[in-house]
């Protein structure tokens, strides 16, 4: 009788809560430090940078302490220290403990990420890989732009405090689910799931030569930390634009989340469509888009602008995100562990884009100093990136270099 891979439906509910109540809970921090205790771009950035910084290693080591210990393990100690992070600053409204929150909440959060992706990918045969990585990214990107479109409606509507209180809701009924779905797991685990040698496997170019596999797995964890390194930026100083464009928390909070939707659709076309997979233009092409959007963003005081500019940056960014997590996972009999490093150069890109900007801010003290040295940083990445897929020839038969 032909067995199946196992139902994940729990896992996705899992994913899709958890990215929803840590867009809210971080991306309107933002605001609540602008309003209530007076955070400049400089003070948000410099936060974001140490919110990135202690990110990298948590992340790393929380993925091999998942692969090690067990993966619900560490969703417990996961959800049950975001729960304790906003309810630290529920408790404590002072800046003090608003910062102390942040940082419990961030060392918590690595112990789920990097889980949740192992659980979505493991135990999957290679031609269900793409569909599985697909769904999960387009969850937790739909979930966390929803947050961002309706987090300064709730934000203005139920009050400062269900910045604490909503995500703590979430995560406590996370935690309890932990117990079933555990269960759950335990019994699936003792099914068989063949691996599959389909056509389609190969057309969505899935059986490559292991050198090419391991050259896009580097040009990925490249690329996805330069992405987050303008992601947070943006995110760190959306406060000032809304305060300079004259526009209000909820309004914000609407036009302000135009990438996270155009993201989404990313994930969506490329969840359907595998022409993109091991095609280095499409990487290259995309990562140009993210340069261009993120430079566009940072320097424009026009609606229309924004909005265009959003576009851009929502599809490199979805790209070159997509690109990391499905060659990290694809070919990997340690998901855990490789969440972990996935989740580890995000932590990079989420640390060093809000330090370098908060840098020359301080320095030169010129409101466009972020977009100029984050743009550049950019450059640089692309480049570095372009110099690695030229460097590296494949044999006859895999086009490296095709677009």
């Amino acid at each position: 009788m032909k067995s199946h891979p196992p139902g994940k439906t729990g896992y996705f509910v899992l994913e899709g809560t958890n990215a929803f109540a840590a867009s809210y809970y971080f991306n309107y921090l933002m605001f609540l430090l602008q309003q209530d205790h007076g955070f400049s771009n400089l003070n948000n950035l410099t936060l974001g940078a140490v919110h990135g910084f202690l990110y990298v290693g948590a992340s790393w080591f929380a993925g091999r302490f998942g692969q090690r210990h067990g993966y619900f393990t560490s969703l417990r100690i996961g959800f049950g220290g975001m729960g304790a992070g906003v309810a630290l600053g529920w408790l404590f409204p002072g800046t003090a403990g608003q910062i102390a929150a942040l940082l419990v909440w961030t060392l918590a959060m690595c112990f789920t990420w990097p889980m949740l992706e192992a659980l979505a990918s493991e135990r999957e045969p290679s031609d269900r890989l793409p569909h599985r990585i697909g769904l999960y990214n387009v969850i937790w990107a739909a979930t966390a732009g929803l947050a961002y479109f309706l987090g300064g409606t709730l934000f203005q509507h139920l009050g400062k405090n269900s910045l604490y209180w909503l995500p703590l809701i979430i995560h406590t009924l996370q935690w309890i689910s932990l117990g079933w779905l555990e269960r759950h797991h335990a019994q699936n685990a003792s099914i068989e799931t063949p691996s599959s040698t389909s056509a389609h496997t190969a057309d969505a170019g899935l059986k490559r030569e292991a050198r090419v596999t391991q050259v896009f797995q580097k040009l990925a964890w490249m690329g996805n930390p330069f992405a987050y390194m303008a992601m947070n930026t943006v995110i760190a100083v959306v406060p000032g634009i809304a305060e300079h464009a004259g526009l209000g928390i909820e309004q914000a909070g609407r036009l302000m989340s135009a990438w996270f939707i155009v993201r989404t659709l990313t994930f969506a076309i490329l969840w359907a469509w595998h022409g993109w997979h091991y095609r280095v233009g499409w990487f290259l092409g995309s990562f140009l888009l993210l340069i261009l959007g993120f430079i566009a963003v940072m320097t424009t005081h026009q609606i229309w602008m924004l909005i265009v500019a959003q576009i851009a940056f929502g599809w490199g960014t979805g790209l070159i995100y997509y690109s990391s997590l499905f060659y990290a996972m694809n070919g990997s009999d340690t998901h855990g562990e490789h969440g972990g490093i996935h989740e580890a150069f995000i932590g990079i890109g989420i640390g060093s884009g809000p330090a370098i900007s908060a840098l020359t801010l301080w320095i030169s003290g010129a409101a466009m100093a972020p977009a100029v040295a984050v743009g550049m940083t950019l450059v640089g990445g692309w480049t570095w990136c372009w110099r690695v897929s030229r460097g590296t020839q494949p044999t006859p038969g895999q086009p490296l270099t095709q677009s």
